[in-house]
């Protein structure tokens, strides 16, 4: 057996005499173990020419009113490396009486940062028997903004409204009021657009629409006065009709040596549902065909839509283009 295996065997052997046989025995270990530890603490917290961080409490003072607003918090606290006894070391640590580093602003809008040497000189002063090395915080950022107010407009989002099938809007798009107040830190106003879009459900529109809704706002921190609109619209269902009607002819001569291969053309148009019955047989629309739209290489004529009643819509005539023959 070398050396050094005589040795780890005696070591096991001590070891093995040292581990409790009894349960009483045990508690005396652990107490025993517990005193050492507890001696041995507070005999390190006695030495001195300790060197540590430590994290020092800033405290900053300004006017709050409702002219500014806080973006981000403020720093709590910096971060110094300092040198001395334990128990000062401890006490600074858990900040025992340990006031804090004021930091005064006096136009807080405009201040953006604060260096952390600068607070060396108040941080040493407040350190009692510890010895200040140096600030490690190289810089505190500062995120206090002016309130501000803009008056924007209220649309609504044209891609939001979805009409039901045949369904048409028939009035205009009110929106009540149609211009709100946003208030907000001024860095946040100036990205605000001039215009705000509301946008509606996704639920198709039928008839008449009445809603409130609220306004979008790009940032939380913005806030609208008032928060919500109101919406209204009217749309109404609408039915395709046909209707043939004759073909009024413009410069053909008179002794009928030229003339169109059709004298009708089918004049297609919506009409709203409710007004079809009352309405279809009072419409009046007039064609024309003119002579010199004639095209020579098909021998066909324009036929063009001269009046119509203003509650049609959607107007489609067909053929656009009627075929003229040459007398026998």
């Amino acid at each position: 057996m070398n050396r050094r295996d005589k040795n780890l065997q005696q070591l096991t052997h001590r070891l093995g005499r040292l581990l409790p046989s009894r349960k009483g025995n045990l508690k005396v270990v652990i107490l025993c173990i517990i005193a050492a530890t507890t001696f041995w603490f507070f005999s390190a917290l006695n030495k001195t020419n300790y060197t540590t961080r430590i994290r020092y409490p800033v405290a900053f003072n300004y006017q709050e009113d409702s002219t500014t607003y806080l973006l981000s918090e403020l720093p709590e606290d910096i971060t110094v490396q300092v040198t001395g006894g334990g128990w000062d070391l401890l006490k600074k640590s858990l900040r025992l009486n340990t006031p804090p580093v004021e930091v005064n602003l006096d136009t807080p809008t405009q201040t953006k940062y604060i260096l952390g040497q600068s607070l060396a000189e108040q941080v040493s002063n407040n350190l009692d028997n510890l010895r200040l090395d140096y600030v490690v915080t190289d810089t505190l950022r500062i995120s206090i903004d002016s309130l501000m107010t803009k008056n924007v407009m209220i649309e609504l989002d044209n891609q939001s409204l979805r009409l039901a099938e045949n369904y048409r809007l028939v009035s205009g798009i009110s929106i009540s009021p149609s211009r709100i107040e946003v208030r907000g830190p001024s860095s946040l106003i100036q990205q605000t657009p001039d215009t705000v879009q509301i946008e509606l459900d996704d639920e198709e529109v039928e008839g008449k629409l009445q809603t409130t809704l609220p306004v979008p706002l790009v940032d939380e921190r913005l806030s609208a006065y008032p928060d919500e609109v109101m919406v209204s619209l009217s749309a109404e269902l609408y039915t395709r009709v046909e209707r043939k009607t004759p073909v009024v002819l413009i410069n053909f001569p008179e002794d009928s040596s030229l003339y169109p291969a059709q004298d009708f053309v089918t004049v297609s148009f919506w009409l709203p549902d409710d007004l079809i019955s009352p309405a279809l047989n009072q419409l009046n629309f007039r064609v024309e065909a003119d002579l010199e739209t004639l095209n020579p290489e098909d021998s066909t004529v324009t036929a063009k839509l001269v009046n119509f009643p203003a509650i049609a819509s959607d107007i489609s005539l067909s053929p656009t283009h009627i075929p003229i023959n040459n007398a026998p």
